[in-house]
Protein backbone atom coordinates (compact mmCIF):
# COMPACT_ATOMS: atom_id res chain seq x y z
CA UNK A 1 0.00 0.00 0.00
CA UNK A 2 2.87 2.64 1.04
CA UNK A 3 4.61 1.69 -2.78
CA UNK A 4 1.06 2.07 -4.37
CA UNK A 5 1.24 5.38 -2.32
CA UNK A 6 4.72 7.03 -3.58
CA UNK A 7 3.52 5.88 -7.25
CA UNK A 8 0.95 8.61 -7.02
CA UNK A 9 3.16 10.88 -5.27
CA UNK A 10 5.73 11.08 -7.65
CA UNK A 11 5.66 13.76 -10.09
CA UNK A 12 7.04 11.35 -12.96
CA UNK A 13 4.56 8.98 -12.19
CA UNK A 14 1.98 11.55 -12.46
CA UNK A 15 3.01 12.73 -15.77
CA UNK A 16 2.90 9.20 -16.91
CA UNK A 17 -0.52 8.95 -15.70
CA UNK A 18 -1.72 12.13 -17.10
CA UNK A 19 -0.51 11.87 -20.53
CA UNK A 20 -1.84 7.81 -20.61
CA UNK A 21 -5.28 9.02 -20.14
CA UNK A 22 -4.69 11.82 -22.70
CA UNK A 23 -4.63 8.97 -25.27
CA UNK A 24 -6.90 6.04 -23.33
CA UNK A 25 -9.56 7.81 -21.89
CA UNK A 26 -10.15 10.92 -24.53
CA UNK A 27 -10.08 8.60 -27.26
CA UNK A 28 -12.92 6.39 -25.20
CA UNK A 29 -15.10 9.26 -25.07
CA UNK A 30 -14.53 10.02 -28.88
CA UNK A 31 -15.64 6.88 -29.33
CA UNK A 32 -19.01 7.07 -27.76
CA UNK A 33 -19.23 10.31 -28.55
CA UNK A 34 -18.86 10.12 -32.49
CA UNK A 35 -22.00 7.30 -32.48
CA UNK A 36 -24.54 10.18 -31.68
CA UNK A 37 -23.49 11.23 -35.77
CA UNK A 38 -23.44 8.06 -37.50
CA UNK A 39 -25.96 6.59 -40.03
CA UNK A 40 -25.54 3.80 -42.85
CA UNK A 41 -23.17 1.63 -41.47
CA UNK A 42 -21.17 -0.48 -43.75
CA UNK A 43 -19.69 -3.89 -43.63
CA UNK A 44 -16.48 -4.82 -44.50
CA UNK A 45 -16.22 -8.73 -44.94
CA UNK A 46 -14.58 -10.29 -47.47
CA UNK A 47 -14.45 -13.90 -48.32
CA UNK A 48 -11.38 -14.41 -46.36
CA UNK A 49 -13.17 -13.61 -43.23
CA UNK A 50 -15.24 -16.67 -43.12
CA UNK A 51 -12.39 -18.96 -43.78
CA UNK A 52 -10.55 -17.57 -40.49
CA UNK A 53 -12.29 -19.73 -37.23
CA UNK A 54 -14.02 -18.39 -34.20
CA UNK A 55 -12.06 -19.59 -31.42
CA UNK A 56 -13.53 -18.66 -28.01
CA UNK A 57 -10.17 -19.23 -25.70
CA UNK A 58 -8.69 -16.13 -27.43
CA UNK A 59 -11.03 -14.22 -25.52
CA UNK A 60 -8.78 -13.96 -22.50
CA UNK A 61 -6.42 -12.39 -24.52
CA UNK A 62 -8.59 -9.91 -26.11
CA UNK A 63 -9.65 -9.05 -22.88
CA UNK A 64 -5.92 -8.51 -21.07
CA UNK A 65 -5.76 -5.42 -23.66
CA UNK A 66 -6.00 -2.49 -21.48
CA UNK A 67 -3.76 -3.80 -18.14
CA UNK A 68 -1.14 -4.98 -20.48
CA UNK A 69 -1.14 -2.09 -22.60
CA UNK A 70 -1.07 -0.12 -19.71
CA UNK A 71 2.16 -1.74 -17.90
CA UNK A 72 3.95 -1.84 -20.98
CA UNK A 73 3.58 1.95 -21.63
CA UNK A 74 4.59 3.00 -18.13
CA UNK A 75 7.57 0.26 -18.75
CA UNK A 76 8.69 2.14 -21.68
CA UNK A 77 7.68 5.44 -19.55
CA UNK A 78 10.46 4.59 -17.08
CA UNK A 79 13.22 2.87 -19.40
CA UNK A 80 12.88 5.70 -22.36
CA UNK A 81 10.86 9.03 -21.91
CA UNK A 82 11.51 10.56 -25.34
CA UNK A 83 10.79 7.22 -26.88
CA UNK A 84 7.20 7.03 -24.73
CA UNK A 85 6.23 10.65 -25.94
CA UNK A 86 6.61 9.20 -29.65
CA UNK A 87 4.59 6.79 -29.03
CA UNK A 88 1.82 8.90 -27.06
CA UNK A 89 1.75 11.88 -29.77
CA UNK A 90 1.49 9.30 -32.37
CA UNK A 91 -1.33 7.18 -30.47
CA UNK A 92 -3.26 10.65 -30.28
CA UNK A 93 -2.90 11.23 -33.74
CA UNK A 94 -3.76 7.87 -35.03
CA UNK A 95 -6.87 7.93 -32.90
CA UNK A 96 -8.00 11.25 -34.37
CA UNK A 97 -7.38 9.79 -38.01
CA UNK A 98 -9.72 6.62 -36.81
CA UNK A 99 -12.39 9.17 -35.34
CA UNK A 100 -12.65 10.91 -38.84
CA UNK A 101 -13.21 7.86 -40.63
CA UNK A 102 -15.62 7.02 -38.44
CA UNK A 103 -17.59 9.86 -38.89
CA UNK A 104 -17.05 9.56 -42.32
CA UNK A 105 -17.45 5.87 -43.31
CA UNK A 106 -18.62 3.96 -40.10
CA UNK A 107 -18.82 0.39 -39.83
CA UNK A 108 -20.21 -2.36 -38.20
CA UNK A 109 -19.35 -5.88 -37.30
CA UNK A 110 -21.87 -9.06 -38.18
CA UNK A 111 -20.74 -11.39 -35.78
CA UNK A 112 -21.61 -15.25 -35.94
CA UNK A 113 -23.62 -17.05 -33.43
CA UNK A 114 -21.95 -18.33 -31.01
CA UNK A 115 -23.71 -21.62 -29.19
CA UNK A 116 -22.54 -21.27 -25.64
CA UNK A 117 -23.55 -24.52 -24.79
CA UNK A 118 -20.35 -26.04 -26.38
CA UNK A 119 -18.15 -23.72 -24.09
CA UNK A 120 -17.12 -23.91 -20.47
CA UNK A 121 -19.17 -21.59 -18.09
CA UNK A 122 -16.32 -18.70 -17.33
CA UNK A 123 -15.57 -18.85 -21.35
CA UNK A 124 -18.76 -18.08 -22.35
CA UNK A 125 -19.55 -15.58 -19.69
CA UNK A 126 -15.93 -13.43 -20.49
CA UNK A 127 -17.74 -13.38 -24.33
CA UNK A 128 -21.44 -12.47 -23.45
CA UNK A 129 -20.09 -9.66 -21.01
CA UNK A 130 -17.40 -9.01 -24.07
CA UNK A 131 -19.97 -8.75 -26.79
CA UNK A 132 -22.96 -7.02 -24.42
CA UNK A 133 -20.86 -3.92 -23.43
CA UNK A 134 -19.42 -3.69 -27.26
CA UNK A 135 -23.10 -3.82 -28.90
CA UNK A 136 -23.50 -3.56 -31.65
CA UNK A 137 -20.13 -3.62 -32.73
CA UNK A 138 -19.87 -0.09 -34.50
CA UNK A 139 -16.64 1.71 -35.88
CA UNK A 140 -14.35 -1.60 -36.39
CA UNK A 141 -12.58 0.03 -38.96
CA UNK A 142 -9.95 1.25 -38.03
CA UNK A 143 -9.28 -1.77 -35.23
CA UNK A 144 -8.58 0.89 -31.56
CA UNK A 145 -7.48 -2.33 -30.50
CA UNK A 146 -5.04 -3.19 -33.31
CA UNK A 147 -3.75 0.25 -33.70
CA UNK A 148 -2.55 0.92 -30.05
CA UNK A 149 -0.73 -2.67 -30.20
CA UNK A 150 0.86 -1.63 -33.60
CA UNK A 151 1.73 1.40 -31.54
CA UNK A 152 2.38 -0.54 -28.28
CA UNK A 153 4.83 -2.75 -29.99
CA UNK A 154 6.85 0.17 -32.42
CA UNK A 155 7.12 2.42 -29.30
CA UNK A 156 9.11 -0.59 -27.59
CA UNK A 157 11.11 -1.96 -30.16
CA UNK A 158 12.57 1.82 -31.02
CA UNK A 159 13.32 2.09 -27.61
CA UNK A 160 17.46 1.68 -27.25
CA UNK A 161 16.66 0.90 -23.33
CA UNK A 162 15.17 -2.51 -23.51
CA UNK A 163 16.57 -5.51 -23.97
CA UNK A 164 15.79 -7.60 -26.72
CA UNK A 165 14.87 -10.72 -24.78
CA UNK A 166 11.92 -8.27 -23.60
CA UNK A 167 10.65 -7.03 -26.90
CA UNK A 168 10.45 -10.27 -28.44
CA UNK A 169 8.33 -11.43 -25.51
CA UNK A 170 6.05 -8.33 -25.05
CA UNK A 171 5.85 -7.91 -28.74
CA UNK A 172 4.87 -11.61 -29.25
CA UNK A 173 1.56 -11.05 -26.79
CA UNK A 174 0.93 -7.85 -28.44
CA UNK A 175 0.83 -9.41 -31.38
CA UNK A 176 -1.55 -12.50 -29.74
CA UNK A 177 -4.10 -9.28 -29.29
CA UNK A 178 -4.25 -8.26 -32.57
CA UNK A 179 -4.89 -12.24 -33.38
CA UNK A 180 -7.58 -12.51 -30.75
CA UNK A 181 -9.51 -9.75 -32.47
CA UNK A 182 -10.23 -11.45 -35.51
CA UNK A 183 -10.33 -14.99 -33.49
CA UNK A 184 -13.22 -13.56 -31.26
CA UNK A 185 -15.01 -12.07 -34.31
CA UNK A 186 -14.63 -8.43 -33.08
CA UNK A 187 -13.11 -7.46 -36.47
CA UNK A 188 -12.43 -8.06 -39.60
CA UNK A 189 -9.12 -8.72 -41.81
CA UNK A 190 -9.45 -5.33 -43.04
CA UNK A 191 -9.80 -3.72 -39.56
CA UNK A 192 -6.62 -4.77 -39.05
CA UNK A 193 -5.11 -3.57 -42.00
CA UNK A 194 -6.75 -0.23 -41.78
CA UNK A 195 -5.26 0.05 -38.48
CA UNK A 196 -1.60 -0.28 -39.39
CA UNK A 197 -1.95 1.77 -42.27
CA UNK A 198 -3.27 4.82 -39.83
CA UNK A 199 -0.35 3.96 -37.27
CA UNK A 200 2.16 4.12 -40.03
CA UNK A 201 0.60 7.15 -41.03
CA UNK A 202 0.58 8.61 -37.42
CA UNK A 203 4.43 7.86 -37.15
CA UNK A 204 5.25 9.40 -40.12
CA UNK A 205 3.60 12.73 -39.71
CA UNK A 206 5.33 12.63 -35.93
CA UNK A 207 9.09 11.65 -37.02
CA UNK A 208 8.35 14.71 -40.29
CA UNK A 209 7.56 17.31 -37.71
CA UNK A 210 9.71 15.94 -34.68
CA UNK A 211 6.25 16.41 -32.56
CA UNK A 212 7.45 14.16 -29.88
CA UNK A 213 10.90 16.41 -29.15
CA UNK A 214 8.51 19.25 -28.59
CA UNK A 215 6.21 17.81 -26.21
CA UNK A 216 9.09 16.20 -24.75
CA UNK A 217 11.10 19.42 -24.27
CA UNK A 218 7.05 21.28 -23.22
CA UNK A 219 6.44 18.81 -20.91
CA UNK A 220 9.75 19.12 -19.14
CA UNK A 221 10.01 22.77 -18.88
CA UNK A 222 12.92 22.89 -21.16
CA UNK A 223 13.55 25.60 -24.39
CA UNK A 224 12.48 24.32 -27.39
CA UNK A 225 15.07 25.08 -30.15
Amino acid sequence: MKKLKLFFKEITNKKFLISISCLMLVQAFLFSFVKYFQSNYHVINYFIDSKIPFIPEFIYIYNIFYPFIFIVMYYIFCRDRKTYYNGVIAGIIGYLICDIIFLSYPTIMNRPIVDYSTLDIITGFIIKVTYFVDNPALNCLPSIHCLFCFQAMFTLIMSKNVKSSTKIIISFVLFLIILSTLFVKQHYLFDVIAAFIVFTLSNLVVYIFKLEKKLYLIWNNKVIK
